[in-house]
């Protein structure tokens, strides 16, 4: 007993000392009690990009009450169990937003509030993040609209019926807009290499990927010569009056209105392809108030294998996205991925310009460099520091790259050809 007293105190004054006296398996600093060799009882973790943990601990695990920070500023105090939060507690997002009220095994299901810096507030009950249940939604003007949700929709809601209306007469305009866009498409330029861009902004509940197919777009048709041979087929709440919507019809017209004004034996077309993904290797194309399809690999496969175009480049940024490189890869293309065939990609988020993978690879990589490739390498040494520091307990991406040997030759001299570079 003498001997525990000693090590109790000990612990406590290493603490007060600001010595860490253990180190966690990803690096943090732990300052507190330890039984058994693990965290149990009042301590501190900190960690070197800025994270930090302080409250109760339990066989190693966050329990009871803290508050944890993460590096990239999201913030929850309350009730923890078992590592999870589980309990009253309060989350903060780097966005303003705050979700307060009851989680359970990390996810905030019961009741709570949600509240945006815009002044927009819900008072009412969640399942896992999302309305559902009675409660109300106060908006930014005032106006309300009360009742009971079914994850994160009010039934029977007016305004939604209205939306629905809005989108239905939108419709009509969608086979003018997508014609307008194919008609448009120069053709290709015998003894020039030219680049075509097709960029897909697949879901639009979020406006990131639109944000993302803009600035590709303006990338390369003001860099790489795809002025008058780019086309976006983008899915928002912004563009489905005035722009074509991503869909598996959409997308394989265009592919084939490209591979028709195309030079096929020496043209090259880069497919851009943003949005969330699932396990199960697809590419999720959805829009607000719309049922669409979402598009498999081995589909896309089908569609680009049906469209005869030969030299490609194909980026794909999504969760997952790594599992679409076996259904795509030929002699004649390149394909980049976002991450691994069982790995998620990070920075699918409303308010963001970019994911993290489009950033890296799209803004900071590609205008100083010689290649694609060198590009992706770039990006994939920005991208793998950036996890590292802002998310440490988060798998790595762990983007993917499959280059066949024609398109790394016929890619060395299209690029010989981009002046300026």
């Amino acid at each position: 007993m003498k001997l525990l007293a000693m090590l109790l105190l000990w612990a406590a004054c290493a603490w007060a000392q600001e010595t860490p006296i253990a180190v966690s398996p990803d690096g943090g600093r732990y300052y507190g009690a330890l039984r058994e060799g693990k965290f149990n009882g009042r301590g501190r973790l900190e960690w070197d990009n800025g994270a930090r943990y302080e409250g109760g601990f339990e066989n190693g695990l966050y329990h009871g009450r803290g508050r944890l920070t993460t590096a990239d500023g999201r913030a929850y105090s309350g009730e923890f169990e078992k590592g999870q939060f589980h309990g009253r507690g309060r989350y903060e997002a780097p966005s303003g937003e705050v979700w307060e009220g009851d989680f359970e095994k990390g996810e905030l299901t019961g009741h709570g509030t949600y509240s945006r810096p815009d002044g927009m507030r819900y008072r009412g009950e969640f399942v896992k993040w999302r309305f559902h249940g009675e409660g109300t939604l106060t908006h930014a003007d005032g106006s309300k609209q009360a009742g009971q949700w079914q994850y994160g929709r009010l039934l029977n809601d007016p305004a939604a019926r209205e939306a629905g209306r809005s989108v239905e007469t939108a419709l009509f305009a969608q086979r003018q807009l997508l014609d307008a866009a194919l008609a448009g498409i120069a053709p290709g330029r015998r003894g020039i290499i030219d680049l075509y861009l097709l960029a897909v902004a697949g879901d639009g509940t979020q406006e990131v990927f639109r944000r993302e197919v803009e600035y590709v777009r303006s990338q390369f048709d003001g860099r790489y010569g795809t002025r008058g041979r780019s086309i976006a087929l983008v899915n928002s709440r912004h563009t489905y009056g005035t722009a074509p919507m991503a869909t598996v019809s959409s997308l394989q017209e265009a592919l084939k209105a490209i591979a028709a004004r195309m030079d096929r034996d020496e043209d090259i077309l880069f497919l851009f392809l943003t949005s969330h993904g699932t396990a199960e290797h697809e590419l999720k194309l959805q829009q607000n108030h719309m049922a669409l399809r979402d598009l498999p690999a081995r589909e896309l496969a089908e569609l680009l294998k049906a469209s005869g175009i030969r030299w490609k480049v194909i980026v794909v940024s999504a969760c997952y996205s790594g599992g679409f490189i076996d259904a795509v890869k030929d002699d004649s293309t390149l394909v980049i991925t976002a991450a691994r065939h069982d790995r998620t990609s990070f920075g699918c988020a409303d308010e963001n310009d970019f994911t993290y993978f489009g950033k890296a690879f799209f803004k900071d990589a590609l205008p100083g460099s010689r290649s694609f490739e060198e590009a992706f390498r770039k990006a994939e040494a920005l991208l793998a520091a950036r996890e590292k520091k802002e998310l440490p307990k988060e798998q790595p991406s762990a983007p993917q790259m499959h280059s066949g040997a024609g398109i790394a030759q016929h890619l060395k001299r299209w690029w010989n050809s981009v002046p300026g570079t």
